[in-house]
């Protein structure tokens, strides 16, 4: 296949991805007169946000590589992993235990949160809490009985500076039967209280399309938007009237009183997405990143996952409609609802992150920063990027080549001219894959430049960019 263009045009969000035109809709419409303050930010190359103009590059989708994770990961729904200010892990799901008969949502039975424990995110113990001695729940289980939610129990470590000690860890949960979404607190993740008896958002379904709320309706505070961010399940979109599972986004100061629901531009027509996934990337806090599992009721409620991405909070990015992750060679894979996501992305190295199946004893190992790549191919390509600005720091990039791969850049100033002693006949050509690479030009780095304006011009052939951080 021929390599496509990117496509610049005066809202980033229209690009040419691997061939296949997909849509972006977001709220930070880009304009090349608009200079951007790139200051101890980290970017990531999911779209031309950052590209003024380009020459036979486009953006490349790199799928995970699938490995067994520990016998000891729990298996359930609607899963989360939690690092906590230790550095250890707690592991949530949604349980199912034939012999306990506890509160009934939707058909199902027995349901109760459980919690796993790990000190690195890779090997889990179920531990015994022994919260409910002599119930016939799990010794692991920390939530049960006729007066809790545990069907889409959602929890998340608050970072709001303003929290109190005792709220650290905060949830939300609840369906059409509870009439809509609660709000809980913990001081230690484990033992949880709800804030009110009533719902924080109410079981509304004429404004959301239809049927809302039963799945995982993620919720997080963002540093980036200063408030609490919750994407919850609705059946309509910004464009689509109804008929279509996806998710809408609501804000909080204060995680009781939540705003007018934001319908989003995300599914493409007869397209049904069940969760999102999103969450600030912890390199990058200003993006969200979600993987979301897309449903196809026509073909047996088979799904698979794809990515989603919203820069600054502002609309969503969807790089490619295509899959991120297949069912793949196991049958069981291709069953009702199998292919779901944990919410929560483990660093397991400075050069690896890992994230976990639901439903299997399976784990995703991503290159950091790994999603999304500026690529260029055996002919090679070029880029520009609009004006930046930035009042120091130096340069890095995450890169890749082939072994015949290449990568030169050089400093310009906002005209686009080169700058003196920054040019590519000053850069020696790059070829590797480091995580971290520092561009030198004859031994001087960005950081001896004076703070101001400025443009990145670069060559690429059998390379990939997935990041740049000015930092």
């Amino acid at each position: 296949m021929r390599m496509s263009k990117i496509i610049t045009c005066g809202i980033a969000g229209m690009l040419t991805f691997s061939g296949i035109a997909a849509q972006i809709e977001t709220v930070e419409k880009k304009s090349m007169d608009q200079i951007y303050d790139v200051t101890g930010k980290r970017e990531l190359f999911i779209d031309n946000f950052l590209i003024e103009n380009s020459r036979a590059l486009n953006f490349k989708q790199h799928s995970p590589a699938e490995l067994p994770s520990c016998s000891n990961k729990p298996i359930g729904h609607y899963n989360t992993i939690l690092k906590q200010p230790d550095g250890t892990y707690l592991y949530y799901y949604r349980g199912v235990d034939s012999v306990y008969k506890g509160k009934i949502y939707n058909n199902h039975p027995g349901e109760y949160v459980g919690v796993a424990a790990s000190k690195d995110g890779v090997k889990w113990e179920i531990p015994d809490f022994k919260l409910f001695p002599g119930q016939p729940v799990p010794g692991n289980a920390i939530l049960y009985g006729k007066d809790v939610i545990t069907h889409n129990f959602v929890p998340f470590y608050d970072t709001n500076p303003e929290c109190k000690p005792s709220e650290r860890y905060k949830a939300v949960a609840g369906v059409r039967e509870t009439k809509g979404l609660f709000a809980f607190y913990s001081a230690d993740g484990i033992n949880w209280k709800m804030y009110e008896k009533a719902p924080v958002m109410a079981y509304e379904p004429q404004k959301t399309g239809g049927h809302m709320f039963d799945s995982q309706n993620v919720v997080f505070y963002s540093e980036t938007e200063k408030c609490y961010v919750m994407y919850i399940r609705v059946w309509k979109t910004v464009d689509i009237a109804k008929g279509v599972r996806s998710f809408a986004k609501v804000t909080s100061k204060d995680f009781i009183n939540w705003s007018g629901i934001e319908f989003l531009k995300v599914n493409r027509k007869g397209e049904h997405l069940y969760v999102s996934g999103l969450a600030p990337y912890a390199r990058a806090p200003h993006y969200y990143v979600g993987v979301a599992t897309r449903y196809f009721g026509n073909r047996g409620s088979a799904t698979d996952t794809v990515l989603v991405f919203s820069r600054n909070g502002k609309g969503i990015i969807r790089p490619s409609f295509e899959a991120w992750v297949r069912p793949g060679l196991d049958p069981e894979r291709w069953l009702n609802r199998m292919n779901y996501t944990t919410w929560g992305i483990v660093q397991e190295t400075p050069e690896s992150m890992l994230l976990y199946h639901n439903r299997k004893h399976l784990m995703y190992r991503v290159r950091t920063d790994g999603f999304v790549s500026l690529h260029a191919g055996v002919t090679g390509g070029t880029f520009l990027t609009r004006v930046l600005q930035r009042s120091g720091g130096n340069l890095e990039f995450n890169i890749s080549t082939s072994a015949g791969g290449a990568f030169q850049l050089e400093v310009c100033d906002e005209n686009g001219n080169p700058i003196p002693g920054y040019t590519f006949k000053d850069m020696k050509e790059f070829y590797g894959d480091k995580i971290s690479f520092v561009p030198q030009w004859k031994g001087k780095t960005l950081a001896d430049l004076p703070a101001g304006k400025f443009r990145l011009r670069g060559k690429m052939r059998e390379c990939d960019l997935f990041s740049v951080s000015f930092k």
